[in-house]
């Protein structure tokens, strides 16, 4: 895992975990107010639950079944980007042979925690990373990039051009995204604050001017308003969105 990692750059390794937010003044406010949140209230995430329920619901639907057969027909260095604790990434740890390595990505100190204690394969690594800033990857050494719903990352374009910078020539790019109906109020406001991800259109775009190639996706779902209440997006309760599954390639 060392290997991959830029030279020069600082970091601490702790077990599976590579720290590379070394100054605590410096990590994104929105993981450090999680991190308060779920240290003040003393909630457990359950991971190990989350991962037996992500078994089964990315393996049921017939999409998500292919997303997973993409993702796990890949072999090498793999890295999921934003991992989070719903532990959607359960599939591909099945999946894992002992020539490849999975690394997943948080920001929040408790949910890196959890993460690092649900797998003990010498093959699992968890970096503590804000994914707003470079990738702690070197050029051309990742084989595949996952991500689901990556719109919570503030620098959206920066990350991209990152993942194509740290793709081998091949490589893949795995997607699961949501995207606005041109003309509502959602996709208008996203698109005026420039946001690559305001509709599939341009998103897809973006990535081809970066330089990857589409080479496919499925519509998962579409949906009116939010799901919940505390939800960012849409801005309007009748704001149509859909879920989809994205793939590029780094030529």
């Amino acid at each position: 895992m060392t290997e991959l990692i830029k030279d020069h750059l600082s970091y601490t390794l702790e077990g599976n975990v590579a720290h590379f937010i070394l100054d605590e003044e410096k990590r994104p406010f929105w993981s450090k107010a999680l991190n308060a949140y779920l240290t003040e209230n003393h909630v457990d995430l359950q991971m190990r639950q989350r991962y037996e329920e992500q078994r089964v619901g990315m393996t049921k639907n017939a999409i998500l079944r292919r997303f997973v057969d993409f993702v796990s027909s890949v072999h090498g260095v793999k890295v999921d980007l934003a991992s989070g604790p719903s532990g959607y990434f359960a599939p591909f740890l099945d999946s894992l042979s002992e020539e490849d390595t999975l690394i997943v990505t948080d920001a929040c100190p408790a949910v890196v925690s959890a993460l690092s204690s649900v797998c003990d394969k010498s093959n699992f690594y968890v970096f503590d990373v804000d994914l707003d800033k470079e990738l702690p990857f070197k050029d051309e050494c990742l084989d595949i990039v996952t991500g689901n719903l990556l719109n919570n990352v503030d620098n959206y374009a920066l990350l991209v051009r990152e993942v194509y910078r740290c793709l081998k020539h091949g490589g893949k790019f795995a997607l699961i995204e949501m995207f606005f109906e041109h003309g509502c109020k959602t996709y208008s406001h996203l698109k005026e604050e420039g946001r690559i991800w305001a509709s599939f259109e341009s998103f897809a775009e973006y990535l081809e001017k970066v330089g990857f190639t589409y080479i496919g996706g499925d519509v998962i779902g579409t949906r009116k308003g939010k799901i919940s209440e505390g939800d960012l997006y849409p801005l309007d309760e009748n704001d149509r969105w859909s879920n989809r599954t994205l793939y590029f390639q780094k030529p």
